[in-house]
């Protein structure tokens, strides 16, 4: 329960609560709120799965290419809905280890004294988060099993911009962190955060990219 605590402080005072959970927790904690964070949504995009297929709306109206390309990446995710937060759950942890670490580095060059496991508790805290935007996915994936779709698209953009800030608000509480773990100026903070975070981003869009394309030239590959 003493996560739910702090989570509930870091909404209220994150500055001032990450300063205290930084003397006060163990790296455990930090792991355990990290795992949270990300095995929470996947269980609400689980649920969401159970929901009926339903392709893209508006195709008509995009381009010939665009549009298939948009259908067979929406059957793709349908037929592999039950795998991908599973999938969402190992990649979200090692995505959120390696920015800590790359920041460590940084940081450490940047002639920071703090150590890697003290940082890795404090991201997984920044990690939980994203557990404020769960009940919009809630709301997400109970619209996905009464398959309303309009009402669906409204609350996707919702969470979509919540997510924005959200992933925001996270970057903000990495470079506090950074600033006082590591001793640091701001400056510093926001070179050692900004750098690593930007490069583990552009990384992840390239995968997904790629993951487009191979679907789509699977499904056009004719069969022997």
């Amino acid at each position: 329960m003493f996560l739910w605590a702090d989570l509930v402080e870091l909404v209220r005072h994150p500055f001032s609560a990450l300063n205290s959970i930084d003397t006060r927790r163990r790296l455990a904690h930090g792991l355990a709120a990290l795992a949270l964070s990300v095995t929470l949504p996947a269980a609400v995009s689980e649920m969401g799965a159970l929901g009926p297929f339903r392709p893209p709306a508006n195709l008509g109206s995009l381009p010939s290419l665009t549009a298939q390309g948009a259908d067979i990446y929406a059957r793709w995710v349908y037929l592999h809905r039950f795998v991908l937060p599973l999938y969402g759950i190992v990649v979200s942890v090692i995505l959120w280890v390696a920015a800590a670490g790359l920041i460590h580095l940084v940081a450490r060059a940047l002639h920071g004294r703090g150590d890697f496991p003290g940082y890795l508790k404090l991201a997984g805290y920044a990690a939980l988060v994203g557990l404020v935007s769960l009940p919009l996915a809630l709301a997400d994936a109970l619209l996905k099993l009464q398959g309303s779709a309009r009402a669906e698209l409204s609350i996707g953009q919702l969470a979509g911009l919540v997510s924005l800030g959200i992933f925001l608000w996270q970057n903000a509480l990495l470079v506090v962190a950074a600033r006082d773990h590591y001793a640091i100026s701001t400056e510093r903070a926001v070179a050692a955060v900004v750098g690593p975070i930007g490069g583990v981003a552009v990384l992840l869009i390239a995968l997904v990219i790629v993951l487009i394309i191979l679907s789509i030239v699977a499904q056009q590959a004719p069969s022997p």
